[in-house]
């Protein structure tokens, strides 16, 4: 197997925690193909490195959603990196969640992942996925970043049409890299993430095979049931 085939299991593997859907079924997604993200508008020379505890994402060369998200990302960084807060677990998550909280749009997550079974259940239980599902998914998130403490984000390039942008990163680590690619809608005056492609996989697509597969073969409930107990 080589590298690029194992680290796209491994990534699949941390989006799958209590499901039975072999890596090999998960549907891949088409990428910057998909959707509104058509027009590339800026590119750097080479990849740019985030350092930690940067001062500022002004001048970086890429629009406000790049900006933001850098924002974001070394806010992560200097989390993770914390000397005082390796020390206090609990701490920790609570910051790293704070901060990827302002960035992720969880309801909008919730709502792709469920399609179209979305509009078919009460405001009750929409809120009650949405909450369990979004510390499933910080759960995920935060697995791959902690994973890879030590190494360095580069914004590689970024495809902006209206409302929507598409940006493109790694993280790497002296023995491996690993892609993540952010799908942002503009709200307001900022930029959040709806969804996010970890090695090529989309974490909507991925979740909503094994959400749908579950659905049918147990219930919405039997869903709910499920979510609850990985993320107790």
């Amino acid at each position: 197997m080589n590298k690029k085939n194992k680290y796209s299991i491994l990534v699949a593997t941390a989006f799958s925690f209590f499901l039975i859907v072999p890596p090999a079924a998960i549907s891949k997604s088409a990428g910057e193909s998909e959707g509104q993200v058509t027009r590339k508008i800026s590119q750097p020379a080479k990849s740019e490195p985030i350092k930690v505890a940067a001062v500022g994402t002004t001048g970086f060369g890429f629009s406000d959603a790049a900006s933001g998200l850098k924002m974001t990302v070394d806010q992560v960084l200097e989390i993770v990196t914390d000397e005082n807060l390796k020390k206090d677990a609990k701490s920790r998550q609570l910051a790293l969640k704070n901060v990827i909280g302002k960035r992720f749009d969880f309801r909008q997550m919730a709502m792709h992942t469920l399609d179209s079974d979305w509009g078919s259940h009460s405001r009750k239980e929409q809120k009650q996925f949405t909450g369990l599902f979004k510390k499933l998914l910080e759960k995920s998130y935060l697995h791959i970043i902690e994973n890879f403490q030590g190494g360095k984000v580069h914004f590689l390039s970024e495809r902006v049409k209206g409302d929507y942008a598409f940006i493109k990163t790694n993280i790497v680590s002296p023995d491996r890299t690993i892609a993540i690619h952010y799908k942002l809608k503009r709200d307001g005056k900022d930029w959040r993430v709806y969804d996010f492609l970890v090695q090529g996989v989309s974490m909507a697509r991925n979740y909503r095979f094994q959400f749908s597969k579950v659905i049918r073969q147990e219930s919405f409930q039997g869903l709910l049931k499920r979510l609850k107990e990985q993320t107790a």
